[in-house]
């Protein structure tokens, strides 16, 4: 398994020795996320969550860094960096990257009714709708591109076979004209921030690119639209309707809705399999994969014509 930081009460304060938030009153530790570990303290400045990146290098949280710092600019609705006391926006601890953010009060929620879906989608336009920072990536960390490490091990499994047809389809099935720009890359509903049913902020901006804004609704739609492993329409036409308030789509657009995806759910489906069978295998999480893999499937195999009208009536 990675090997995850262990944050003890004597490193924190030491690390907190490198920012001006004064003395730790108390900590507590944070569940969810897949590539960090992360607490939640309080000190005499107030309430802040600090996190060690076990998998992402020091050029990855500069880049981090620099985008949650660019949607403070913006007014975006998301966590607000703490910089050290050498104004920097993160420090190492034993080589590894960690920063400080705002704690923001409020729940994530695993059930999103559909108003809060609404303000998903008003949210993702807006943040579509802004100019992306300075030397954003310009392709998302687990896209296409990088489904060759799979392949590239020789392994003997199912899924690699399946894999390699679904990276032919939606090669041949994605129009490269689609329009790009600022994506998250990954709206699941863990990172997502409610008060009252009201979205506080969109959390962990890890994975945001120049990119196709499809793939952000697909990702999207994977991440908080689908039940017991099956998307669910019409909480999709919920997040959609909160998009397109701000953000019609085009009717090409419209079209490679379903493309995009099916083409989200397979890169989820890759990361889980690539995470848990060969970078960390784990017994228990190895066949985590099979659920998304299952929503590229069933996209797939809907109806195109069905699935345009569903989102146009």
């Amino acid at each position: 398994m990675a090997d995850y930081t262990k944050l003890s009460t004597k490193i924190v304060k030491q690390l907190l020795e490198l920012y001006d938030l004064g003395e730790l009153e108390t900590m507590s530790n944070l569940e969810g996320g897949q590539a960090n570990s992360s607490v939640k303290i309080k000190t005499r400045a107030g309430v802040f969550t600090l996190s060690v990146c076990d998998e992402k290098k020091p050029e990855e949280i500069t880049c981090l860094t620099r985008v949650l710092t660019w949607l403070e600019t913006q007014n975006f609705p998301s966590t607000r960096l703490v910089h050290a006391q050498n104004h920097k926006p993160f420090i190492l601890h034993q080589g590894k990257p960690v920063y400080i953010k705002e704690f923001l009060e409020g729940q994530v929620c695993p059930g999103l009714t559909p108003a809060m879906l609404f303000q998903v989608g008003q949210a993702m336009a807006m943040l579509h709708s802004i100019s992306p920072p300075p030397d954003l990536p310009k392709q998302f960390p687990y896209g296409l591109n990088t489904f060759e490490e799979i392949f590239d091990t020789g392994l003997f499994h199912p899924y690699v076979g399946w894999l390699k047809k679904k990276k032919a389809f939606l090669k041949s099935a994605i129009d490269p004209t689609m329009d790009k720009g600022f994506i998250h890359g990954d709206i699941f509903w863990d990172n997502l921030v409610f008060s009252q049913d009201s979205l506080v902020a969109i959390l962990d901006f890890e994975e945001a690119c120049h990119y196709y804004k499809l793939y952000d609704i697909g990702m999207c739609t994977v991440g908080c639209c689908s039940r017991k492993g099956l998307f669910d329409m019409g909480r999709i036409k919920n997040l959609l309707e909160g998009y397109q308030q701000t953000s019609p789509l085009t009717d090409e657009e419209k079209q490679q809705l379903k493309i995009f995806m099916e083409y989200a759910a397979v890169a989820a489906s890759f990361w889980r399999f690539r995470q848990y069978n060969l970078r960390y295998p784990s017994p228990d999480k190895k066949d985590n994969y099979q659920e998304l893999a299952f929503l590229a499937d069933q996209v797939h195999a809907m109806d195109e014509k069905q699935f345009t009208a569903f989102f146009t009536s």
